[in-house]
């Protein structure tokens, strides 16, 4: 980890890294042909799904200097000296070198230029990508392309590397230089560095994006006159991109009556075509969680098999009360699991059993509406984010984004992966008591060259005051 790189970029005009930022994401759309190309080899997702990928990456670059620009992350605060109190003025500093672990499902949204990845440098913080191991070629071309347009705009040499070593992950962690952790990936993978991190000596956070099972709420109104639009949405998000994303629909519970939906969605999913999924490793761990709800008395009411063109999806049935153990845990892959319920007052005790999510989304119209109170209320308590009469993928990336949730969706509950708020993770308050004005941060000072919005003796201040 470069020392040298942390205390240049930290000293960083907040100016020069929006700069840099769009720089980048200019930088990967004009060579968004060849990275596309590149990935598409290494994992066998489509042009089309990469090119909206490459887009995606840009623009959440590109939302990262606004919030820079704008400065509402560094949450800055005056209080002016008051008879028997000293003046405070308080903000944000980033809070050192950041380790990020680059996820294999979506090769550039979370992977060298990533969330993690652009957040942190957002921050003013360095950061060292562990690359992922099925994504050699594409971790080594975006890294070329995005230093060096980082560097051509005022980011100091080292801001932002890479790490291509199996073996390279604890070592990095445990790196005394590395002040905080993002991850995004399996639980094991997740709570290994997790535990890594609170070994050392001086114990660091990790924020790791992990499981969840993404449950979906069809009330029984909704199941009886929605069916077709619903078994279509559902079973497109159960089967897009081989259902190898974080917010696949996994569990979508539904009254034991719907014979309507059950059979629509049924002969939607047994048409989606087979797809290759991304590694020999994820393809077998798929296969092996498949037999586990075989193991369990799930019935098949399309059975996923291996084909020569790649993986069939799955889809299962079972009831409210045989859930339980495997059956509640993710399956990585385009299978789901149709639990079927008698009342609707059943399922919000269900979900809090559940645990941790990253989404839960309930679906209903008509009275339904009238009574979805509580389940409104068990999804909040247990989810980074709740849908109604929507999907949970297609994660939008926008200033309101919650990526995250309880354990084990992720290891910290308050924080978010994607969005303007993932910058917080890398930073730290300071305040600064009764200090001369020429030793402030300008953002900090009476008369700033560059204002920000702050609240000053209680009362909020815009960037234009």
């Amino acid at each position: 980890m470069s020392v040298d790189a942390w205390t240049l970029l930290r000293n960083t005009e907040r100016g020069v890294r929006a700069r840099g930022l769009r720089a980048a994401a200019a930088a990967i759309r004009e060579d968004a042909s060849e990275l596309v190309a590149i990935a598409a080899a290494e994992t066998s997702l489509s042009a089309a799904r990469l090119g909206g990928e490459i887009e995606r990456t840009a623009s959440q670059a590109e939302l990262f200097a606004d919030l820079i620009d704008e400065g509402s992350y560094l949450d800055a605060a005056i209080d002016h000296e008051a008879p028997g109190a000293p003046e405070l003025r308080r903000m944000r500093v980033p809070i050192g070198p950041i380790a990020v672990f680059a996820a294999g499902n979506f090769p550039f949204a979370f992977g060298v230029f990533g969330g993690d990845t652009v957040s942190a440098l957002a921050a003013g913080c360095p950061v060292v990508v562990k690359t992922h191991p099925g994504l050699p070629e594409t971790s080594r071309a975006t890294h070329l392309v995005v230093r060096d347009a980082l560097e051509s705009n005022g980011f100091p040499v080292g801001a932002l590397r890479i790490v291509t070593e199996r073996d390279a992950g604890r070592a990095l962690v445990e790196d005394p230089s590395v002040a905080a952790v993002g991850f995004t990936g399996s639980v094991s993978g997740g709570r290994a560095l997790f535990d890594f991190a609170a070994a050392r000596e001086t114990p660091i956070p990790v924020f790791a994006e992990m499981s969840s099972t993404n449950p979906t709420v069809v009330a029984p109104e909704a199941a009886e006159t929605d069916a077709e639009e619903l078994a279509e949405q559902l079973a497109a998000a159960v089967t897009a991109s081989a259902g190898q994303l974080c917010t696949k629909p996994g569990l979508i519970f539904i009254p034991e009556s719907a014979a309507t939906l059950i059979a629509t969605i049924s002969g939607r999913i047994a048409d989606a075509e087979p797809q290759p999924l991304l590694s020999p490793g994820i393809t077998e761990r798929y296969e092996h969680r498949l037999d586990d709800w075989r193991r369990a008395g799930v019935r098949a009411l399309v059975d996923g098999r291996a084909t020569s063109q790649g993986q069939t999806a799955m889809l299962g049935i079972t009831s409210l009360g045989e859930l339980a153990g495997t059956l509640e845990e993710e399956v990585f892959g385009p299978a789901a699991l149709l639990v079927t319920y008698r009342s609707l007052d059943e399922v919000p005790g269900t979900l809090r059993a559940l645990g941790g999510q990253l989404t839960t989304t309930v679906r209903a119209t008509g009275q339904d509406l009238d009574a979805i109170d509580e389940l409104l209320d068990a999804a909040a308590s247990t989810s980074g984010r709740v849908i109604v009469n929507g999907v949970p993928t297609g994660v939008r990336v926008a200033w309101a984004t919650t990526h995250g949730g309880p354990y084990p969706a992720s290891t910290n509950a308050s924080s978010t992966s994607v969005g303007a708020s993932a910058i917080d993770r890398w930073m730290r308050a300071v305040t600064w008591q009764s200090t001369p004005d020429r030793f402030l941060p300008d953002e900090l000072r009476e008369d700033p060259r560059s204002r920000v919005p702050r609240r000053v003796d209680g009362v909020w201040e815009g960037a234009d005051a």
